[in-house]
């Protein structure tokens, strides 16, 4: 399924807000009991954790030069978007699902990464970026 045009589409907003790196886009995507699950984390975060985990994969992601969507599966009100990238000279391959409800904003997404030694890399990043208060202050 093609993704509509339409501004207000979550993926759209979604690709918007990696792309303008704005953290307000991020922030106004998320139902207030959206749930975030991490790759290295098993309990879900809640809006307020789940944004900063966002936040912090956003710097981690982002500073990757190579970072890009390979594949997105678009429904009514879930998707899965594959990405790679390069982390420490090593190849991340991974998803994000997401679920989203009638008012297009997302309740949940889970991240999934393979290998184990690209998800160690990645494990790593994210905790130099959880570390960073100024990034989500």
């Amino acid at each position: 399924m093609k993704i509509t045009q339409e501004k207000t589409h979550p993926i759209n907003r979604w690709h918007q807000s990696l792309e303008k790196k704005d953290l307000n886009i991020l922030y106004d995507l998320l139902a207030d009991d959206f749930q975030f699950y991490s790759p290295v984390v098993f309990k879900p975060k809640d809006k307020h954790m789940g944004f900063i985990y966002l936040i912090a994969a956003s710097e981690t992601f982002l500073h990757a030069d190579d970072f890009h969507y390979e594949k997105e599966i678009i429904n009514e009100n879930s998707a899965c978007l594959e990405f790679k990238c390069t982390m420490d000279g090593r190849e991340v391959n991974g998803v994000d699902m997401f679920e989203w409800n009638s008012d297009n904003k997302f309740t949940e997404m889970k991240v999934l990464v393979r290998t184990t030694g690209a998800l160690d890399v990645l494990q790593k990043e994210m905790e130099k970026n959880l570390g960073r208060v100024e990034l989500w202050r």
